[in-house]
């Protein structure tokens, strides 16, 4: 069956990286096609000579909607598989005006963030032929706030690309350099690691690295010009993510909520061990005592607290922690996923 992955742009986030490994995976497969609505910069790069984007800008336009149809039935394209609100929405309509079509709702953790998309969603599941969610709590979501049935929802955690976040041989080495990936805004946690830098300013071989932009960079750099923070160091966006993952030796993951937790799962893929915030979501990929350690969100002094506890450690009680947390990793293979999506298609 020809599949179109329709997705709001090919600009970062979980859910392209979803599409992009799809369509990177399936090189030379005449049967897949990726869109994307609208051009928003920074571009990430899709290989693949079937995956497109509309040229327009505007975040709101209806104007690809009648490419779409035109595009879908020149094609001859059967399924929709639409994730994040504007090609969810996207994907009702062109049920609408194509009721053959094969309509597929991926959920990613919209439906915590925005109350109207959980509402339209009470709409879209009427068309909808099967709903994904990218987490058990992201299920649970969609059960609560969109009043979907427990039973038509089905769990696919996102995958890691295994052959890029890949760890070098593990072995027993001090915690010095201390790590933070992700984007820059308010319920990434972003202040309390600054907090957790402030604490150990004058920690000698200690030191702090975030990777990630988002809509509060300027906050965060008078943030740390205020605090005087020589410890900690700013990168911004890093394309290659997965060499600051190998240049840190603890990843902090201070969220106070998350849909899954990617980063959790790749910085363990590149056998990094991981310290995050125990809240749903992720907790289910995070572990406490399994392959992770936790702390309770919101709150700087859990983390200071938490950290503290970790540099007390033996480097072998570390070493175990990274060992548990890359086999653990590897369960997230597109491999794995790209069967589990199969499967949900034929079923």
């Amino acid at each position: 069956m020809k599949t179109l992955y329709l997705i709001d742009n090919f600009s970062l986030g979980g859910a392209q990286m979803v599409v992009k490994g799809i369509m990177e995976n399936n090189q030379g497969n005449e049967k897949v096609f990726a869109f994307g609505l609208r051009d928003k910069p920074p571009h990430l790069p899709i290989s693949h000579t079937q995956a497109i984007c509309f040229p327009g800008k505007q975040k709101y336009s209806l104007a690809p909607l009648r490419f779409l149809k035109h595009f879908i039935t020149e094609q001859g394209i059967e399924r929709i598989h639409c994730q994040l609100p504007r090609s969810i929405l996207f994907g009702y309509l062109l049920k609408g005006m194509l009721p053959e079509l094969n309509y597929i709702v991926h959920e990613q953790g919209d439906v915590f963030e925005s109350k109207l998309h959980a509402f339209l969603l009470r709409f879209y599941k009427k068309r909808a032929d099967g709903i994904l969610a990218c987490s058990g709590d992201t299920a649970a979501a969609l059960e609560s706030r969109a009043k979907i049935d427990r039973d038509k929802l089905n769990v696919l955690y996102n995958f890691v690309d295994t052959t890029r976040f890949r760890a070098g041989k593990l072995k027993a080495r001090p915690i010095q350099k201390i790590g933070f990936a992700g984007r820059i805004v308010e319920r990434k946690g972003w202040r309390e690691f600054v907090d957790l830098a402030a604490h150990f300013r004058n920690h000698p071989g200690l030191s702090f690295h975030m990777a990630g932009s988002g809509s509060e960079q300027g906050e965060l750099e008078k943030l740390k010009t205020r605090k005087g923070l020589s410890n900690l160091q700013i990168r911004g966006f890093i394309s290659e993510v997965q060499e600051f993952y190998r240049d840190i030796d603890l990843l902090v993951v201070p969220s106070h909520f998350e849909p899954m937790g990617m980063v959790a799962i790749e910085a363990m893929a590149c056998g990094v061990p991981v310290l995050a915030t125990d809240v749903p979501g992720l907790n289910e990929v995070a572990r406490k005592g399994e392959n992770a350690w936790t702390y309770p969100p919101g709150s700087a002094h859990a983390l200071i607290a938490a950290t503290e506890a970790l540099l007390k450690l033996k480097e072998d009680e570390v070493l175990q922690i990274r060992e548990k947390a890359l086999l653990h990793a590897r369960t997230f293979s597109y491999s794995n996923f790209y069967e589990q999506l199969t499967s949900f298609y034929e079923n």
